[in-house]
């Protein structure tokens, strides 16, 4: 990775690994290593994930826990190719609009970041499952922060806001 590389945003980086993994020539072969790896081991993880890390994520990014933050979101970016990503679209809209019910809401906004590994596949897996989609910067944001407070608020402000916006039932 080039000095160029170290200056590009966290956006930048996550947008560059949305961009690859949504291409048709990046194929089926790697996309399935990415679904299939689990991000709590503390295993090198499959070559694709160190292609797309040396390619795209800037080393210093890397240290302490950064290594786990970025396998764990590039596995769940994995999981929402290609067609679960919904820029225009936040994660607690793209939740309630998947039917993700309060509940699960209120476990996955109080679980420590430590959870993270299990409780964000299986989110993100009930969401692509009901046909919607993530805002992958925002997922992200929430994985990358280890899920701090603002990120946290956020999904919580747009599900209810989409809550608010729905029709009451007579």
């Amino acid at each position: 990775m080039t000095q160029d590389d170290a200056l590009r945003t966290q956006r930048d980086m996550v947008g560059s690994i949305v961009g690859k993994i949504r291409h048709d020539s990046f194929g089926t072969g790697p996309l399935a290593e990415l679904r299939r790896m689990d991000p709590r081991q503390a295993t090198p993880g499959p070559p694709t994930l160190h292609r797309l890390l040396a390619r795209y994520v800037a080393d210093e990014r890397l240290h302490g826990d950064g290594m786990q933050r970025w396998t764990l979101l590039i596995h769940l970016l994995a999981l929402a190719a290609p067609d679960g990503f919904r820029g225009e679209s936040s994660l607690g809209r793209g939740l309630f609009t998947a039917g993700y019910k309060e509940g699960r809401l209120t476990r996955l906004l109080e679980a420590p970041a430590t959870d993270f590994p299990v409780l964000l596949p299986r989110m993100l897996r009930f969401v692509v499952a009901k046909g919607g989609g993530v805002d992958a910067q925002e997922l992200a944001q929430l994985v990358l922060s280890g899920g701090d407070d603002r990120a946290r608020r956020r999904i919580a402000q747009e599900y209810y806001r989409a809550e608010a916006a729905q029709p009451q039932a007579a």
